[in-house]
């Protein structure tokens, strides 16, 4: 029994058979990561085939410094019990759902499915920002509590659905105190900047009645404003979403009840201005 090396484009193996595809390796030491990712190496200790890689740590290991490692597999019409279980194959014949991956459990062939991040933002107002009488108004400069999908702007206030589905948007608001015209109301808007449509809307009146009796004194009784609105979209990729506010409480604009003072939870001011977003 011999105990050689077989290199092939190289007379410097790294295993007991070395393949240097572009002939770039060194005569002596190690190749560099980047001349090893067009090399096929077979490990003299374990027999573990390395494309592109020195030490390969599994029977097949194409871990390499190169961004080529993909690996391309076709279609097959053998039994899952044929192929045994573990098997791999690509099904381009998969209807309805289109060409998938699919891995045999010894019985079956199983689709490869990859559940999505799905999107769930919440979001607070801190930030102070008044509602200009009858102007539906984009609510703006968020303060992010979680994005788990990345698809929220705080600062514009925009949502871009990541992908098309249904997602549910829940939105509470308060006003600062102001004396509320009698029959006014507030909309709450859910609005496509992009084509600028309404896509749901929901609205809360309010009257003197909220206060009391609608005599003189109640009239000018200083009234915090404020609601939820919940409303469920079917949105395509990439439509976005902006909250708007339109209200005519009284003739002047409206500060929404905020505080700066995030760090304090007690704060009588905080926690009144809220969006989730939820997709299903």
């Amino acid at each position: 029994m011999f105990n050689a090396q077989i290199g092939i484009g190289t007379n410097n193996p790294q295993g007991i058979f070395h393949v240097d595809g572009a002939k770039d390796n060194p005569t002596s030491g190690i190749p560099t990561p980047t001349q090893l990712s067009n090399d096929i190496i077979i490990n003299k200790a374990t027999g573990f085939i390395g494309a592109g890689v020195l030490t390969p740590q599994v029977q097949l290991d194409m871990r390499s410094a190169a961004n080529e490692n993909s690996l391309g597999i076709g279609t097959t019409t053998m039994l899952a019990s044929a192929a045994g279980a573990g098997a791999v194959r690509y099904d381009v014949n998969n209807t309805p759902v289109g060409a998938k991956i699919e891995v045999s459990d010894g019985t079956v062939w199983h689709k490869a499915y990859v559940a999505p991040q799905k999107a769930v933002i919440v979001v607070r107002k801190i930030a102070s920002q008044s509602i200009p009488t009858a102007s539906a108004t984009t609510i703006i400069n968020w303060n992010e509590v979680r994005d788990m999908s990345n698809s929220f702007n705080p600062s514009s206030g925009e949502f871009t659905a990541p992908r098309s589905g249904t997602y549910t948007f829940l939105l509470t608001f308060n006003f600062n105190g102001t004396v509320i015209t009698d029959g006014s109301r507030v909309e709450s808007q859910f609005y496509n900047p992009a084509t600028s449509t309404v896509l749901a809307s929901v609205y809360k009146t309010f009257g003197q009645s909220m206060t009391g009796s609608s005599d003189d004194a109640n009239a000018t009784r200083s009234t915090q404003a404020g609601g939820s609105s919940t409303v469920t979209l079917t949105l395509d990729a990439g439509t976005r979403v902006s909250v708007r506010l339109y209200q005519n409480l009284s003739s002047s604009a409206i500060p929404l009840r905020v505080t700066t003072d995030s760090s304090n939870p007690a704060n009588p001011d905080d926690g009144f201005n809220n969006l989730t977003i939820i997709e299903h």
